[in-house]
This record gives C-alpha cells, structure tokens and sequence, in this order.
C-alpha cells in the first residue's frame, strides 16, 4: 500500500469533527438502508472511533504485526454485532465515495485505487480474525442474514 497517498488523501478529506466519517454513515445508510439498525440513534461517537481507526491504520500501514492483531481484534468484535463480507464492501463503496464527494475536483484516480487497495486489505484482515461460525452469537447471524 501506499502510505504516503494514502496520508495525503487523508488529509485532503478529513474534515473537523469527524465530518468525514459523519458524511460516511449518511451515504452508507441511504445507499444501504437495512444497516441502519445495527446503529444507535446518534452516531457522532462512532463516526469518531472511525475516523480514528482509519487514521491509526494509515499511520501503521507499513506495521504488519500491529494491522495483524489490531484488525483480527476489531474483526471479531463486529462479528459479534452480525457484520458480514458483503458489510466490507459496502463499507468501501460508501468510504471512497464520501472521500471522492469531499475531495471534490483534487480527488484523483490514483487515490481511489489506493484506497480501495487499501480497504479490501483491511477487510481480508477483519474477517480473517473472525471467530468460527459457531462462535458467532445466533442473534447476530440472524440479524446479519438479512442486512446488506
């Protein structure tokens, strides 16, 4: 990956107050409604803990140890809430198009294949930590069967 385009596009789309991965969470529940459920009422808390899990990932890019057993945790964590690989996909659709609305006529070609290099990267590490189906609670398969 590359991390010095990834940082620059970072920066060139990383708004105050978390206003990226704010503008993400819309996109994402109007382009895929059914996942709206799996989320409180207000989601500013998580939009922070995503825009901070997105910059410590760019910053540890080069650090396959640290992406290794940070993302196979964060990759068990939301299996428990029922996320599923179409959910990444989704999620990376709805990243680089948020990324690509904000950063507008300086968003380039280049810096949306390096993020969707990167994003698949990420979501092949999630779901490589995620726990056998059988550890998987049955409500979260459930509510996962039907969502994205």
């Amino acid at each position: 990956m590359d991390k010095q385009l990834l940082h620059d596009s970072l920066a060139l789309v990383d708004l105050p107050d978390s206003g990226l991965t704010v503008r993400f969470y819309e996109i994402l529940f109007d382009r895929y409604p059914t996942v709206r459920a799996m989320f409180g009422r207000d989601t500013r808390v998580q939009a922070e803990m995503l825009r901070g899990a997105i910059v410590s990932v760019v910053d540890h890019v080069d650090d396959a140890d640290w992406l290794r057993t940070t993302l196979h945790a964060l990759g068990r964590r939301h299996a428990r809430f029922g996320v599923t690989r179409p959910m990444y996909t989704a999620v990376a659709e709805c990243m680089i198009a948020t990324m690509s609305e904000i950063g507008g006529d300086a968003w380039t070609p280049a810096m949306t294949s390096a993020w969707d290099r990167a994003l698949g990267a990420i979501a092949t590490i999630m779901l490589d930590g995620y726990p056998d189906e059988s550890a998987i609670p049955a409500r979260a398969r459930r509510r996962s069967a039907g969502a994205a």
